[in-house]
């Protein structure tokens, strides 16, 4: 709890330093340096998720769209293949790359490939699936150009081609589920939890299905298919470990 708390609160901060929506490149003190590089709307988009599955706050979801529309309107190319690393309105570049090259860190675009698959499978938007398939088609046709520093768009490229996302309803104070899939992370997979005897607010199975939720159990689903739902935790700990 701890962690998730520095999380969100580091998450906060990045966020309330926006102007216009849009966010700061850096940040030192007062000083706020804009406009942001696309790696940094994939890094918010990418940690929104991640604070989503934490906390089940559908918040962080919201928020994840609006920075995907932010990259959309400011680094997406004209083609609609990609994105630039620079806004379309920075003064201060002779030329626009597209941050397909490793470095600390996963490239811009391996990170944004990421961002995307994992915001379609919470979502469900099949729009959105698609574009981050044609975006990962098109940046594994210039890895295989580059001969170094391609990792990142190689290992979001896997993600998109198998997506995982399990759903959880489960008991609240006594969870038999959860404490399943938590011994059995999957970096591809994106973990939904329901509380039993809550509403399904939201469109949480593919085709905009609403999973019951007046007792435990779980649906692995890879793309728009799902397996049967498991209700036992052995039956559940069997299929997470076959993956």
């Amino acid at each position: 709890p701890d962690w998730i708390d520095a999380a969100a609160k580091a998450f906060a901060n990045i966020s309330a330093a926006s102007r216009d929506g849009r966010l700061p490149h850096s940040m030192l003190g007062a000083r706020k340096l804009f406009p942001a590089l696309s790696s940094d709307y994939a890094a918010m988009t990418n940690a929104a998720i991640s604070l989503f599955e934490a906390t089940g706050d559908w918040s962080y979801v919201d928020q994840a769209g609006q920075f995907v529309g932010q990259l959309e309107h400011w680094h997406a190319d004209a083609e609609k293949t990609g994105y630039y690393l620079t806004a379309s309105d920075s003064t201060d570049v002779p030329i626009r790359i597209r941050g397909d090259v490793d470095e600390a860190i996963p490239s811009a675009t391996g990170q944004i490939i990421e961002a995307l698959v994992r915001l379609a499978s919470v979502t469900g938007d099949l729009e959105l699936q698609e574009r981050a398939w044609h975006v990962a088609e098109h940046a594994a046709g210039r890895a295989a150009h580059q001969a170094y520093g391609q990792a990142g768009i190689v290992n979001a490229c896997a993600l998109a081609i198998e997506p995982l996302k399990l759903v959880l309803v489960d008991e609240f104070t006594d969870p038999k589920l959860v404490p399943v899939a938590n011994r059995n992370p999957d970096p591809r997979r994106i973990d939904i939890v329901v509380p039993i005897g809550t509403a399904a607010n939201r469109p949480l199975l593919p085709g905009g299905i609403l999973p019951p939720t007046d007792k435990a159990g779980a649906w692995l689903c890879t793309g728009q298919v799902c397996l049967p739902a498991v209700t036992d935790a052995e039956e559940l700990e069997r299929l997470l470990r076959r993956r």
